[in-house]
């Protein structure tokens, strides 16, 4: 059962049966290309040739354009929607980016709230390579806050190209919980 939509309900003793365990696998949707490297260049303005020189790329030790790194997040993406997918009809809910630890981890919980976020990167992605992203529910630890009585669980993401190179980890903070009767929720 999922309570308002905010990840799937279940018990305590089931989040913690699942620490330590795969929780998601995400495969992007496509290979890391030169118009998605300048996509993502665009709005920030960021003339780094490592990125779109391949002369430059090479000078620098790099094989090929690397993208920049923080487009790990997006290139491990899976699609919201496929060819041969239904169609989504009007009411439908909205598609969220799939996060594990809120969606997919069952908790007694109905509301969550990120605290924090941290990545290391490894090896750069190179022009073509396909990303994966694989989820594990690193820990969980039960809290009382003001909000309400819940949990912080952990989700490590490790993303890694098509040949299970990784180039870098990730880990997600999320704090799952129920607010207070009358508590405007």
């Amino acid at each position: 059962m999922t309570e308002s939509g905010w990840g799937k309900w279940g018990s305590w003793e089931e989040t913690e049966s699942l620490v330590g365990k795969q929780i998601g696998v995400s495969r992007g949707g496509d290979a890391i290309e030169l118009g998605a490297i300048r996509r993502w260049l665009e709005p920030k303005q960021m003339d780094c040739a490592l990125h779109y020189d391949r002369s430059a790329a090479k000078a620098a030790g790099y094989r090929d354009v690397i993208a920049p790194a923080t487009m790990a997040f997006t290139a491990g993406l899976a699609p919201y929607w496929s060819p041969g997918d239904p169609p989504a009809k009007s009411g439908d809910p909205g598609k969220q980016i799939d996060l594990p630890v809120i969606f997919s981890v069952p908790a007694p919980c109905n509301l969550s709230f990120a605290t924090s976020v941290e990545i290391e990167f490894f090896e750069p992605m190179y022009v073509g390579d396909r990303i994966t992203c694989t989820s594990i529910l690193a820990s969980l630890f039960r809290k009382t806050l003001k909000v309400g009585d819940g949990a912080f669980l952990r989700q490590e993401d490790t993303y890694t190209n098509q040949n299970d190179v990784v180039v870098a980890v990730a880990n997600l903070d999320i704090f799952r919980f129920v607010a207070p009767e009358g508590a405007g929720t």
